[in-house]
């Protein structure tokens, strides 16, 4: 059940990622032809833009920007209350620390998402 879950996750997160229009793709200088462009995952790219927000959102467990997130998360509609009162409950699993980065948040993210659905 878990690896449905894990492959799931993943699928959707690869198609988000295919899909979006939010994607961001950064130009290697001229001077490294060998260094190939790179796609940002447009769900961290999300949360660096929207990090402050986010991080007040998901202490309350409600607002746009979570709602947001849960949607480029593939949230079911279904879930979404299940997924906001989540990030409410685990909030200091998301935030370890005061500097918790971006990254570091979307990894607990999607680990607690794993295991809570």
């Amino acid at each position: 059940m878990l690896n449905k879950r894990l492959y799931l996750l993943l699928l959707v997160t690869f198609f988000i990622s295919i899909l979006s229009s939010c994607a961001v793709t950064e130009r290697a200088p001229e001077s490294s032809p060998d260094v190939k462009q790179t796609q940002q995952d447009p769900v961290e790219e999300y949360i660096k833009s929207n990090f402050a927000q986010l991080r007040s959102d998901m202490a309350v467990g409600e607002g746009e920007c979570l709602a947001r997130l849960a949607t480029l998360l593939a949230i079911k509609e279904i879930d979404k209350r299940r997924f906001y009162v989540l990030t409410k409950n685990k909030f200091n699993s998301l935030f370890v620390s005061p500097e918790t980065t971006a990254e570091q948040l979307l990894i607990n993210l999607r680990r607690e998402v794993l295991i809570a659905f």
